[in-house]
């Protein structure tokens, strides 16, 4: 049990400094930054308390906006990332988990297709949230809707390289 909440704590430390250190200065075409941060709280167990989801979503974001000059915008974003990932989560579980059932969202509970779709739609509110209190405008709605779905895109091929990590053994 201490092995897993160690781990949990790594990807809750390293994923926001590789978000401020890295992919803050990674912009695909200009238009997509990938925000993997956002998987630390993917892989929080099921049995997660909501309260929880909220704070350490606040916190990451938090975290990254200190780093990359955004004040307050990814801590809004993962505020809400932190609301909409256990509903999320119940949404995409398979059917055999109940309540009792402690689930640990990775591949091997939800598959790949599960997965995905749990970490797609987690990431595009998120995503959507951070461009739009960015931009806090519709003035260009073409690239703000381009910065979404490269942002969202970029970072779930970020994801599923860190699922793969994850559990290789």
């Amino acid at each position: 049990m201490l092995q897993i909440a160690l781990r949990r704590l790594f990807w809750l430390i390293l994923l926001p400094l590789l978000q401020v250190v890295v992919f803050n200065h990674v912009h695909l075409w200009g238009y997509a930054t990938p925000m993997p941060y956002v998987y630390a709280l993917l892989i929080l167990p099921a049995s997660t308390p909501r309260w929880l989801y909220v704070t350490l979503g606040f916190t990451l974001g938090l975290f990254a906006d200190m780093g990359s000059n955004t004040p307050g915008i990814a801590a809004a974003a993962g505020t809400a990332s932190g609301l909409s990932i256990p509903f999320l989560l119940h949404l995409f579980a398979p059917k055999e988990f109940d309540d009792d059932t402690t689930l640990l969202p990775n591949v091997r509970t939800l598959e790949w297709t599960g997965f995905l779709n749990y970490a797609a739609s987690a990431v595009l509110i998120h995503v959507s949230l951070f461009h739009i209190i960015e931009d806090f405008a519709f003035y260009f709605p073409l690239q703000l809707l381009i910065n979404i779905v490269g942002s969202t895109v970029f970072t779930l091929v970020f994801i599923a390289l860190f699922e793969v990590l994850r559990n290789e053994r």
